[in-house]
């Protein structure tokens, strides 16, 4: 036995049991080429919102290219995930589409389990992320195979499929370590790997320091882990592997270059999205202000003769993105632009050119972009359309679908979207987007639920998707998707995270441009006449939990709210997160445990404003989190307020299990029919549920209670 496995059976010490996992492939419900749309739903569901196929991670997550184009540029290869909640599971297929886009996309390979993404966090080494890691399938130099990474039984490593899919796919590493990105050698003989073993041999001398007994010291984060977890940088290795034998040694300095493209001297290390272009040219993004932590960019073109060129124009301010055409000597650029910088521009850089030129201006998202020739392939989303691959002409701006994972869907009737923009006292802007039910006529007015905190591409789930925007407003409520504005103009002359918040003479000042904006936002959707002020509800996660926090104590907008964490607030919030975590809030100017706490508190404190806040509350958490708000659940309770916790297990901060997704997606969906439409899912499975939540204050009474026809129920 590992003393890393006895270590993980020491620490169960009530009984518990793991449900079997599922033997059936998640992928056997769900047919390799989507059926069409004459055969596809007509009204969004839970369901249909949590069984998107979906190309790449959400937006907001790293982003980084989705796709491998072959060697001769006739195909592309890239990996699609659908959640299967029956199974708990994803399906991961590797699929492979004619670059033209004209015949289906066939299946090559299945992708094993969700390779979940990492960062580090406050000093932690590794977090697990509740998103798909991104990663790039990659052609042999012949085009005979196509290396992609798959996790199966815990591990994460290189496989090889053939592009016919006619082969069953191979592993083709098989290293202590899982990798995280690779690149064929240059003659096809071998990959170059990365990984980073400190990860896991920080983790096997904790394990072995608990046999005498763990120092609580900055290292632990009790809501996260009962033991301490691994600090510091974890230093990538790099690896050559032989196809031929498996062998492998250490990757020598021209093959690391194969994964990590050399910068030189003249790059500054403060720069980022360094992409060498032809002809020794190259480009990057560098801090106009390098001491000030949220300083715009700058675009720096280099020559070959060592000039360095930099774009002053506006035109390029924003910029996200770089790309060399690998046809032309043309430098590519995604641009957030716009109206609170809520559009998406394409410009096109020709060398010897005085600036860029714009080629595409949309409200669409563009994630996961690379160049071939002298298209921009990117997986696109709007507010109303999924994500799709396409191919975006960088001369004249015309697309062309590659792949839609989502045919079916091609018929759904969406609520109609209206975009209100919103400009702040100081000048800050922000906007919001308010969803209407597919079937609203003139002279309706519907409940409303407020969803946070960006609005930006497909308006799914809000930010941590959570709250079902389409399947919400499919059951009659409007629905305003709400982009919380930036920070006051004041902080970004800040040079630390501390000076964030203590640059203003308000600790609040954020929180109240926030809550500022958010009612402007919701005056404009009562404005519209589709909107009952009287049957409001608001929802929020991460950030958006703490504006429905001082939403609830400083408005009375809002008659039920949930919550997906919880809750920032005086106690609970920073003893569960650990000592480091503690350090760092006092460090942005918090008080905590201090004797003006309290006073310093009053404006956001759920506890200290129990009294007054009489709406419902949901928390759905998980159990990474939920101790951060046990002191507001136990002082709500204590006072008969009507709140309830749940809690989901194996989840971090943004929640990735289908099963609990869906789950969401359903009771947050009743909460809110209940508490604003006086409606119930009359499936029996509910009958507990309503039993609790009729006997809360404010509840609507038994005979007041309209069955309604669930989307779905679990079993």
């Amino acid at each position: 036995m590992s003393v890393l496995l006895a270590l993980a059976l020491g620490q169960t010490i009530v009984p518990t049991a793991d449900l079997p996992s599922a033997s059936e492939d998640p992928c056997t419900a769900f047919p390799v080429r989507a059926s069409q749309p004459e055969s596809g739903p007509s009204v969004w569901t839970t369901d249909e919102l949590v069984g998107i196929t979906d190309i790449g991670a959400p937006v907001g997550t790293p982003n980084q290219s989705v796709f491998g184009v072959s060697p001769d540029g006739s195909q592309i290869a890239f990996i699609v995930h659908r959640a299967n909640p029956a199974a708990n599971a994803y399906c991961l297929r590797l699929l492979v589409a004619p670059m033209t886009g004209g015949r289906p996309a066939i299946e090559v390979a299945r992708s094993g389990e969700l390779i979940r993404d990492d960062f580090p966090l406050r000093g932690f080494t590794a977090i697990l992320a509740g998103w798909p890691k991104t990663h790039t399938p990659q052609w042999s130099p012949d085009g005979t195979k196509i290396a992609f990474l798959r996790r199966k039984d815990g591990t994460t490593q290189v496989w090889l499929a053939g592009p016919s899919g006619r082969t069953e796919a191979a592993q083709a590493t098989h290293l202590p370590d899982d990798v995280d990105a690779f690149a064929w050698s240059e003659d096809g003989s071998g990959l170059v790997l990365s990984t980073r073993p400190s990860i896991r041999l920080a983790a096997e001398a904790i394990a072995s320091e608990g046999k005498r007994g763990f120092l609580f010291d900055d290292r632990f984060a009790p809501q996260a882990a009962n033991r301490p977890i691994p600090t510091g940088s974890a230093a990538p290795h790099y690896h050559w592997v032989s196809l031929r034998d498996g062998s492998s040694r250490p990757a020598t300095e021209e093959e690391v270059a194969l994964i990590v493209a050399p910068r030189g001297a003249a790059v500054p290390g403060n720069a980022r999205g360094f992409q060498a272009g032809p002809d020794r040219y190259s480009a990057w993004l560098e801090p106009e202000f390098p001491a000030r932590i949220l300083s715009p960019n700058r675009l720096v073109l280099r020559a070959p003769d060592g000039r360095r060129e930099v774009c002053d124009s506006a035109r390029c301010d924003g910029l996200r993105s770089l790309f060399w055409s690998s046809s032309e000597r043309a430098l590519f650029m995604v641009q957030r632009t716009g109206w609170a910088d809520s559009q998406t521009a394409l410009l096109r850089w020709d060398i010897g050119d005085s600036a860029p030129k714009e080629i595409l201006l949309s409200d669409d998202v563009f994630v996961g972009c690379a160049a071939n020739a002298n298209e921009l392939i990117c997986g696109r989303e709007g507010a109303t359309r999924p994500r799709r691959l396409v191919a975006i002409d960088m001369r004249t701006g015309r697309e062309r679908v590659i792949h839609d994972p989502n045919p079916h869907l091609a018929n759904i009737r969406y609520g109609s979207v209206r975009r209100f923009q919103l400009r702040l006292a100081n000048g800050v802007e922000s906007f919001a987007d308010l969803v209407l039910p597919p079937d609203h006529r003139s002279g309706d007015r519907h409940p409303l639920i407020v969803v946070q905190y960006r609005s930006r591409g497909f308006l799914r789930g809000g930010t941590g998707d959570e709250v079902p925007i389409q399947a919400l407003a499919a059951r009659g409520f409007a629905v305003l998707s709400f982009d919380r504005p930036d920070f006051p103009p004041e902080a970004y002359l800040a040079t630390s995270e501390a000076e964030l918040r203590t640059l203003s003479d308000d600790a609040w000042a954020d929180r109240r441009q926030v809550q500022s904006a958010l009612e402007m936002a919701v005056q404009q959707a009562i404005g519209t006449g589709a909107v009952d002020p009287a049957r409001m509800g608001i929802s929020g996660f991460s950030d958006g939990g703490s504006t429905v926090q001082f939403a609830l104590i400083n408005s009375d907008l809002f008659k039920a709210a949930s919550m997906g964490s919880c809750c920032e607030d005086l106690y609970s919030f920073a003893l569960a997160a650990g000592p480091q975590f503690t350090d760092y809030l006092r460090d942005m100017g918090y008080r905590y445990f201090e004797p003006d706490a309290e006073t310093f508190w009053q404006p956001m404190s759920l506890i200290l404003n129990v009294d007054q806040v009489d709406v419902p509350l949901l928390i759905q958490a998980a159990d990474s989190e939920y101790e951060g708000g046990l002191d507001v659940v136990e002082t709500f309770s204590h006072n008969g307020k009507a709140i309830e916790l749940y809690v989901f297990p194996g989840e971090s901060h943004v929640k990735w299990q289908p099963a609990h997704r869906r789950a969401m997606y359903e009771r947050v969906t009743e909460w809110f029919e209940f508490w604003l439409m006086n409606r119930a899912n009359c499936d029996s499975s509910r009958a507990p549920q309503y039993a609790r939540w009729r006997t809360m204050d404010g509840a609507p009474a038994a005979e007041q209670l309209l069955c309604s026809v669930a989307s779905s129920a679990d079993p």
